[in-house]
C-alpha cells in the first residue's frame, strides 16, 4: 500500500539537514512533537529512504518553522533564495535558479502567475502547509522538469490530524522597520474526522496585510559609449566651440542613469485550503484537495531620476575604461557656451511616479483515488486542474525640468551608490513641465490539466521487492496579453504627447516629498536629494488630459491643420476612455508583446525497488526510467517594424509598425531519462549512497513566445521577446554521499554531486544593429539622418555546454548530555561549495561568465533551545557573491554581492492550548547590492529593513 512520510519538526528549529531522504513509497508516517524527537525521527527517515530529499515540516498546522515557505527552505543544504519586498519568493538549489526547479503541490503541477514556469512561494501562506520536500536526486516515478530539484508542497489533510473535531487559531502582527507600521495576520484551521478515520474534512484560511517599504538606488547598466561626444573641459568653462567637442575613447563604459526610489507597498494575501478524505471501502481511499490564493501588491514608487545622453562634460575614466565622473549640460552651461548650446542638449531633473502592482490569483483542485487491488498490487489515480492569473497595471509618469545647473555624476569607489550632485531647483514648482508617460498592463493566465495513473506491484522475489509503472499527461497553456502606450494604435502620438519639457505642470498638483532616512549609512546616501517634488496619479492624469494642456501651443512642433488634428485625436481618445483615470493614456493591446504557448507532455515510466545483502553489507536500490514526449505550439502576432525613429524634440525611441498578422510555430521532442539510486550500509551506523540520474528542464513557457517589443532611447535602444525555437536540455547527474549516525539524534553527512549540461538555457542580452532615423531639429540637425544603432536585445537563448560540481557538509547535535538546564541546547550547521566550468565560445562577450545564480560558498548555522515549554532558535544564512545574469544591461554581467541574514524565533507554551511567539527576520538589516564586472560599476542597492512578528496561537 502506498504510504506517505510526514516529518513534523518543531516550530522553532531550522531544518538544515543535508540529503534528508523521504521515500514516499516505503516509509511509514511518523508523528512527533518537539525538536529533539523531530531530529531523531528525521534521522531515521533519512537512514531508511532510497532517494535524496530534504524536508521542512510543521510540528502542527499553523506552526511551520518560518512564516514564509521559501525562507524555511533556505535552511536546507544547497538551497538559496531570492526575495521580493523583503520576503522569500524564488529558490535556487545547488546553484540552479528558480526556472530549473519544478514545484508541485500535493504531487501535482501548480499554475503560476509568473510569466515563466518558476513558482513564487510568496503567494502561499505557510500556515496551511504541512511540509515542503526538496528532492535532489530523481527517481523515474517523479515528474520530470527540474535539473536543480523537484519541490513538493504538502498541504494539511484531515487524516493527518487527531480524530474528532480540531481547531487551530492564530493572530499576529508584523512590524516593518522602514515603513514603521504594523500589519495584521489571522489564521484558522478546522478539521474533523470520525474515530476510525474513515471520513474527514478540513478547512483552513490565512489572511495577512503586510506593510512594506523598499528603498533602492539603481543605474540600469553601463553603455558602451566608444566615440560618443564628450567635452574635455571643466563644467565651469565658457566660450567653448564645436572644436572642443571630442569623443570618448574605445571601450569607455558609462552609466545609463541614476535613480533613487522609495517603494511603499501594501502586500495583502489570502490563502484558503480545504481537503476531504474518505475510505470508501477496505481497499479504496478517496482524497479531494482544493487550494486558493490571492496575493495583491499595491505599490507606489516615488523616484528622482537623471538620464544621461551624450555629450558628457569633463569625463574621467579609470584604468578599466569606466567613466567614474562626468557632468551633463545644464542651462547655466548653455548660457556660458552659446556657440555649442544647440549641439549639447540639456540634462533633466525628473520626478517620477510609478508602481509595481501585482494581483495574483491561483487555485488548484485535485481528486485522488487509491485502490488496493490485491495484497500485492496498488493503483493510484489522480486528476487535477490549476489556474493562475496575474493582472498588473503600472503607470510611469514623468514631470521634470531642464536642469538649471549642470548635474555632476560620480561612481562609488568600491561600494555604496552612484551620486548625482550640483542640483538646483528640485522643489521649484514653477519650472516643472509635463513630460513622458507610459501606462503598462500585463495580464498573464496559466491553465494546467493533469491526469496520472501509478501502479505498484509488490513482487518480493529474491532481491526484487517491487515494480512500479505509470503514465502522466499534462496539458498546459500560458497566455500573456500586454497593453501599453507603445501599441500600434497609439505610439509616439500618445506616450510622447508632452515630450520635450514644453508644457507647464500645474503648481497645485505638486508637493514637496522628503527622502528621510534613505539608505542610511550607505556610502553616497548623504548626496541623495533630501527633497523633491511629488504628485498623485489622479492629479497628474487630470492635468495631462486637460484641454489646457492638450491645446497648449508649446506641446509639440506641429502647426495648422496637423496640430488641430493632433489635439482632436487626443481629446477623442480621452473621451473614449470614459471613466478611466488614465484618459487618452488608457493602454491599448500590443500584439507584438503578446502570445500564447500550448504544451502537451505525455510520459510513462517503469520503476523497481531492490534489496539484498552483499557479504554481510545490506544494500538497496531504486532503478527505472521515464520517457516523455513534449509537443509545443507558440502563437502570437507578427508585427513588422517599418521604421525606428527618434521622437521629435526628445531622444525617446519611436517604432513605426506595419500590419499585424497572426503567426504560429510548432516544436516537439522526446526525452529518455534513466535513474539509479543505490545505498549500502558499511556498518550499523553508517550509510553510503550512489546515484546516477538524467533530468531535463524545458524552456520556460514565456521564453517560447513569438512576441517582440522595443523601447529605450534612440542612443540606447532595447528590445526583448520570446524564442520559439528553444530546445530542452538534459543534465547527467552523479551523486555520492556518506552518512554517519553517531548517537540517537546526532548526524554527520558529506555529499558530492556533479552535473553535466548540454544546450543550457539562460537569459542573455546581445547587440543587434538596426537603423534609426534621427529627425531634423534634434541635436542641431538640419535634415533627417539615418544611423545604425545597436539594440540591446534580451531574451532566453540556448547557451554552451558545461558542468557543475559541488560538496555539501551537514552536522546536527542535541546536547542532551549537558547538565540541566543546558540539556535543552542543540545546534545544526551545513555548508555547500559549488564550482562550474562552461565551454563557452572564447570570442563571445560572455566568455568569462559563470552560470547565473551560482554562489561558490553558502552556509547555514542555527542554535536552538527547547525545555520547559520554551522553544527558541537563532539562524544565520550566508550566500557568497554570485552572477545574477551573465549578459544583462548592455551585454554586461550583473553580479550580486555576498549576503548574510540573521533571523530568530522564540515561543512559550502558556498552557497546552496557548502559545505566544516572536520572530525577527533580517534583524541586522542586511541589504543587497548589484554591480557589473567591477565593484565601482554600481547597478542596484536595495534596502528592505527588518521585520518583527509577535503572535498568539491556540489549539482546541
Amino acid at each position: 500500500m502506498k504510504r506517505t512520510t510526514a516529518l513534523l519538526l518543531g516550530a522553532a528549529i531550522a531544518p538544515v539537514f543535508s540529503n534528508i531522504a523521504v521515500a514516499q513509497d516505503d516509509v511509514d508516517t511518523i508523528v512527533v512533537r518537539g525538536i529533539r524527537s523531530s531530529l531523531e525521527a528525521s534521522r531515521e527517515v533519512k537512514r531508511n529512504a532510497s532517494v535524496v530529499v530534504d524536508a521542512v515540516s510543521a510540528e502542527d498546522v499553523g506552526k511551520f518553522p518560518d512564516t514564509n515557505v521559501a525562507e524555511a527552505l533556505q535552511r536546507i543544504t544547497g538551497v538559496a533564495i531570492d526575495r521580493s519586498g523583503g520576503e522569500g519568493q524564488f529558490i535556487t538549489v545547488r546553484g540552479l535558479g528558480p526556472e530549473f526547479n519544478t514545484v508541485l503541490v500535493n504531487g501535482r503541477t501548480i499554475a503560476t502567475d509568473n510569466p515563466g514556469r518558476e513558482f513564487s512561494f510568496d503567494v502561499l501562506s505557510s500556515d496551511i502547509i504541512s511540509r515542503a520536500e526538496v528532492f535532489k536526486t530523481s527517481s523515474s516515478d517523479k515528474q520530470s522538469g527540474g535539473i536543480g530539484s523537484l519541490v513538493n508542497i504538502v498541504t494539511a489533510r484531515p487524516f493527518d490530524r487527531p480524530a474528532g473535531p480540531s481547531l487551530t487559531l492564530g493572530v499576529s502582527g508584523t512590524y516593518d522597520t522602514l515603513r514603521e507600521e504594523t500589519g495584521p495576520e489571522f489564521t484558522g484551521v478546522a478539521s474533523w474526522s470520525n474515530s476510525d478515520k474513515s471520513l474527514g474534512i478540513l478547512v483552513g484560511a490565512s489572511y495577512s496585510d503586510r506593510k512594506v517599504q523598499v528603498d533602492s538606488s539603481f543605474t540600469n547598466g553601463f553603455a558602451d559609449r566608444s566615440g560618443n561626444p564628450a567635452i574635455f573641459a571643466d563644467e565651469g568653462s565658457s566660450g567653448l566651440q564645436a572644436s572642443d567637442i571630442g569623443g570618448l575613447p574605445d571601450g569607455a563604459r558609462l552609466q545609463q542613469q541614476v535613480v533613487h526610489s522609495r517603494d511603499i507597498q501594501d502586500r495583502e494575501r489570502l490563502t484558503i485550503n480545504s481537503a476531504a478524505q474518505a475510505k470508501l471501502s477496505d481497499t479504496l481511499e478517496l482524497t479531494i484537495d482544493g487550494l486558493y490564493t490571492e496575493f495583491d501588491i499595491q505599490s507606489t514608487q516615488t523616484q528622482f531620476s537623471g538620464f544621461f545622453s551624450p555629450p558628457f562634460i569633463d569625463p574621467i575614466l579609470d584604468e578599466n575604461g569606466t567613466v567614474v565622473s562626468f557632468s551633463r549640460p545644464g542651462q547655466d552651461f548653455a548660457m556660458r557656451n552659446p556657440d555649442i548650446a544647440g549641439l549639447v542638449g540639456l540634462s533633466q531633473n525628473d520626478n517620477v511616479l510609478t508602481a509595481d502592482n501585482r494581483l495574483a490569483e491561483t487555485y488548484q483542485f485535485g481528486v485522488n483515488l487509491e485502490w488496493e487491488v490485491t495484497d500485492r498490487l496498488t493503483v493510484d489515480f489522480d486528476v487535477s486542474t490549476s489556474n493562475a492569473t496575474r493582472d498588473a497595471t503600472n503607470p510611469f509618469v514623468v514631470i521634470g525640468a531642464l536642469a538649471p545647473t549642470s548635474p555632476l555624476i560620480q561612481l562609488p569607489n568600491d561600494d555604496g551608490i552612484s551620486t548625482i550632485t550640483n542640483l538646483s531647483g528640485l522643489t521649484d514648482a514653477s519650472i516643472q513641465r509635463l513630460h513622458f508617460v507610459n501606462v503598462q498592463r500585463l495580464a498573464v493566465e496559466d491553465e494546467v490539466f493533469e491526469a496520472r495513473v501509478d501502479g505498484i506491484w509488490d513482487v518480493d522475489r529474491g532481491p526484487l521487492k517491487s515494480i512500479g509503472a505509470g503514465a502522466l499527461r499534462t496539458d498546459r497553456e500560458k497566455a500573456q496579453d500586454f497593453f501599453d502606450n507603445f501599441s500600434p494604435t497609439q505610439g509616439a502620438a500618445v506616450f510622447c504627447a508632452y515630450c520635450g519639457y514644453n508644457v507647464d505642470a500645474p503648481d497645485e498638483i505638486l508637493s514637496v516629498y522628503s527622502f528621510d532616512g534613505f539608505l542610511d549609512g550607505v556610502s553616497g546616501s548623504g548626496d541623495v536629494p533630501g527633497q523633491i517634488l511629488n504628485f498623485t496619479f489622479a492629479d497628474a492624469f487630470a492635468a495631462l488630459n486637460s484641454d489646457a494642456a492638450i491645446m497648449d501651443p508649446n506641446r509639440n512642433s506641429l502647426t495648422g491643420a496637423d496640430r488641430a488634428a493632433s489635439d482632436a485625436d487626443l481629446i477623442a481618445r480621452r473621451n473614449a476612455a470614459g471613466d478611466s483615470i488614465f484618459g487618452f493614456y488608457e493602454p491599448a493591446f500590443n500584439p507584438g508583446a503578446s502570445f500564447a504557448v500550448e504544451e502537451e507532455i505525455t510520459s510513462f515510466y517503469i520503476n523497481s525497488e531492490w534489496e539484498g545483502d552483499l557479504d554481510g553489507l545490506p544494500w538497496a536500490a531504486n532503478i527505472g526510467f521515464r520517457i516523455a514526449q513534449t509537443d509545443v505550439v507558440s502563437s502570437g502576432f507578427d508585427q513588422p517594424v517599418i521604421e525606428f525613429r527618434e521622437s521629435d524634440g526628445d531622444t525617446q525611441l519611436s517604432p513605426v509598425f506595419g500590419a499585424t498578422t497572426p503567426v504560429s510555430v510548432e516544436n516537439d521532442y522526446i526525452n529518455f531519462l534513466p535513474s539509479v539510486n543505490l545505498s549500502i550500509d558499511p556498518t550499523d551506523d553508517t550509510k553510503l549512497r550512489f546515484a546516477y540520474t538524467e533530468t531535463v528542464t524545458r524552456p520556460t513557457l514565456t521564453s517560447l513566445g513569438v512576441n517582440n517589443s522595443f523601447g529605450g532611447r534612440s542612443n540606447a535602444p532595447t528590445s526583448t521577446g520570446g524564442n520559439p525555437f528553444l530546445e530542452a536540455f538534459e543534465a547527467q547527474n552523479i551523486d555520492i554521499s556518506y552518512e554517519w549516525y553517531f548517537d540517537e539524534v546526532g548526524f554527520f553527512g558529506v555529499a558530492m554531486f556533479h552535473k553535466e549540461f548540454e544546450q543550457f538555457l539562460e537569459v542573455a542580452t546581445v547587440a543587434i544593429p538596426r537603423e534609426v532615423v534621427f529627425p531634423a531639429g534634434n541635436g542641431g540637425r538640419t535634415a533627417d539622418e539615418t544611423l545604425v544603432v545597436d539594440f540591446q536585445d534580451t531574451r532566453t537563448r540556448n547557451a554552451e555546454s558545461g558542468r557543475i560540481s559541488g560538496v555539501e557538509v551537514a552536522l546536527q547535535k542535541a546536547f542532551v548530555e549537558l547538565p540541566a538546564p543546558f540539556d535543552g541546547l542543540g545546534a545544526a550547521a551545513n555548508y555547500t561549495y559549488v564550482t562550474s566550468d562552461i565551454d563557452r565560445d572564447q570570442t563571445s562577450a560572455a566568455a568569462d561568465c559563470d552560470y547565473n545564480g551560482l554562489s561558490p560558498h553558502s552556509f547555514n548555522v542555527s542554535g536552538f533551545y527547547e525545555k520547559n515549554g520554551i522553544q527558541a532558535r537563532v539562524a544565520y544564512n550566508y550566500r557568497d557573491e554570485f552572477l545574477f545574469q551573465c549578459r544583462s544591461n548592455f551585454e554586461e554581467p550583473r553580479e550580486r554581492e555576498e549576503f548574510g541574514q540573521l533571523d530568530f524565533s522564540a515561543a512559550y507554551d502558556i498552557t497546552d492550548q496557548f502559545q505566544v511567539y516572536v520572530e525577527g527576520i533580517n534583524v541586522l538589516g542586511a541589504d543587497t547590492r548589484d554591480f557589473s564586472r567591477f565593484q565601482n560599476r554600481f547597478l542596484t542597492y536595495s534596502d528592505t529593513g527588518s521585520r518583527y512578528t509577535v503572535g498568539l496561537r491556540a489549539q482546541f
